[in-house]
């Protein structure tokens, strides 16, 4: 079955990577419907389409998870494929410090339980897609990067830790990942289960806020904001592990992206909107 002979649900188009996606689908001409994850309209099904749910949750909404227990359930009543993005934050390392997707042990915490659970929902409908990212990033106002970004330029200055690593996720490499494996779901039997995917190169928290400082230092003047290192200072919140990639690779061709690439085209983004802001209150 080609892609011609779906239609994505854009379920989360409204999340960061929703938005990415959304852009992509309509580059290509592609059949799709944005939907709110709040959302509890039917969707029109076209009859000559099979439906694809693409649920994109946030990590740092609770109500997401319930949410998507809803379009899980309704997913299995109209018989809809499933991509569903979840976190690598439900997975605890090992001895190795990195995880995979055979990990066994999982983390405590409640948004760890919540997304446990709708993976088994998810994993639940035979043809389904788990997706578990890294460190997701877009610099929206709730992602690490943004906070980072926005208290430099508040405050500048700021401590960060530099002990443990994680591998930075630009919210546009998701999406691109999502529509790579749209293309690719139904060309061969065996496709189904969970991946792992996120940014190359792990890195500390404190080289993270250097590469985001370098970026954002071409569009205004931060030269008097400074970095500085201690244990246990600003870190993501919400903990993404670093995880092995070859599952995603070996089976649907992709590779891992270099997230500095991806955090000068997130910056390149944060300025221009701010531009365009300022420009349209002086319009007024």
């Amino acid at each position: 079955m080609a892609i011609s002979s779906f239609h994505t649900y854009v379920i989360g188009a409204d999340r960061p990577v929703g938005q990415y996606l959304s852009r992509v689908l309509a580059e290509q001409n592609l059949i799709y419907r944005n939907i709110s994850l709040e959302s509890r309209e039917r969707p029109a099904l076209q009859s000559s389409a099979r439906p694809v749910y693409v649920l994109l949750p946030s990590f740092t909404n609770p109500a997401d998870c319930s949410d998507c227990r809803f379009w899980l359930e309704r997913a299995r009543d109209e018989d809809a494929l499933v991509i569903l993005m979840s976190t690598l934050a439900v997975c605890r390392p090992g001895v190795t410090g990195t995880v995979n997707e055979g990990c066994s042990e999982f983390t405590d915490t409640e948004l760890s339980e919540c997304f446990r659970e709708i993976e088994a929902l998810a994993a639940a409908n035979p043809q389904h897609i788990i997706l578990r990212v890294g460190q997701l990033f877009s610099l929206a106002a709730d992602d690490f990067a943004g906070a980072v970004l926005n208290r430099l330029r508040n405050e500048g200055s700021l401590a960060l830790d530099m002990q443990r690593l994680f591998e930075p996720t630009p919210a546009d490499d998701v999406a691109d990942v999502i529509m790579a494996v749209l293309r690719q779901i139904n060309l061969a039997d065996g496709l189904w289960g969970v991946y792992h995917f996120s940014g190359v190169e792990a890195v500390n928290s404190y080289s993270f806020a250097e590469a985001l400082l370098s970026e954002a230092g071409q569009f205004e003047d931060l030269s008097s904001a400074s970095l500085s290192t201690e244990a246990g200072a600003l870190m993501p919140s919400l903990w993404t592990p670093v995880s092995e990639h070859q599952k995603l690779f070996h089976t649907f061709g992709i590779k891992q992206k270099a997230w500095r690439k991806g955090i000068a085209r997130a910056v390149r983004r944060y300025y221009r909107a701010d531009d365009a802001t300022s420009a349209g209150v002086e319009g007024r």
